[in-house]
């Protein structure tokens, strides 16, 4: 049932994301064509004109398709689940919780995709600014001057997309706790769930400050001296990209069931 829940999601949610990232594309492919002609050689006024016109467009490109991404996923979870559609959702043989995380793991795959299409059109403009032949070159320069092996890369490089999914995982959580917050108002909901959203956030900054103005950060330092001792810097990296997934976990389970709660109990689709 989860893997229909997702494919509905999916399909529903390809309606604006294909045209976006097709636009994005194009885009990429007609500067990658432009750019190398007005940024390295000498052309006519008129032609970097239009040149640095196109480059603008991608740049506004980018960043419609990262606002039009957030909003559509916030629209999804707030008319997919709190209001009219949510009447049939909540009739499905499924609980709550599946409900929100095929919502989530649907919403995380199309932004790492997103982010996907937009490094596709930045490549499109380097290759063709330096050649293949020059971005394999630096590609290869940098792993032979870092004295790191391939193992030690790809381990960082692993984690650290993970560590990416996780926090925006927690980060989509709380928007949906704030949502479902904000639905247990009468009136105004959409405006309250602003509000707690802002108010999750100030909890926690306030919390954060809390630790960092009396914890003790001597005993902290020599208990992280003694974890890395004699780790190499790629584990040491490694090691605190775990720390940060684990925190971003424990972050996401907190918002998570706050969320499944006040659908399961306390939700009011009239």
């Amino acid at each position: 049932m989860f893997g229909k829940l997702c494919k509905y999601e999916w399909k529903y949610m390809m309606r604006f994301f294909l045209p976006m990232w097709g636009m994005l594309l194009v885009l990429g492919i007609i500067n990658a064509f432009s750019a190398p002609h007005w940024l390295f050689n000498y052309v006519s006024e008129g032609r970097e004109i239009a040149g640095g016109l196109l480059f603008f467009a991608l740049n506004m490109g980018f960043c419609a398709v990262i606002i039009v991404t957030m909003v559509v996923i916030i629209q999804r979870f707030y008319n997919g689940l709190l209001k009219d559609e949510g009447y049939l959702m909540f009739t499905l043989p499924v609980k709550s919780g599946m409900l929100i995380n095929s919502k989530l793991l649907v919403s995380l795959v199309l932004m790492f995709l997103t982010g996907v299409v937009c490094l596709a059109a930045i490549m499109a403009i380097v290759i063709s600014g330096i050649g293949w032949g020059g971005f394999w070159e630096g590609f290869v320069w940098i792993f032979r001057n870092s004295d790191l092996s391939g193992l030690e890369w790809t381990m960082m490089i692993l984690w650290l997309i993970v560590l990416i999914l996780v926090a925006s995982a927690s980060s989509l959580y709380k928007i949906y706790t704030a949502m479902a917050l904000g639905h247990l108002a009468k009136k105004h909901r959409v405006g309250w769930s602003v509000a707690a959203y802002l108010g999750i956030s100030f909890l926690g900054s306030a919390v954060s400050n809390i630790f960092m103005f009396n914890a003790d950060w001597d005993a902290i330092g020599d208990a992280l001296h003694r974890m890395v001792t004699g780790m190499s810097i790629p584990q040491s990296i490694v090691v605190m990209e775990l720390v940060a997934i684990a925190f971003y976990a424990v972050l996401s389970l907190i918002y998570f069931f706050i969320t499944r709660y006040i659908l399961e109990k306390r939700l009011n689709l009239e």
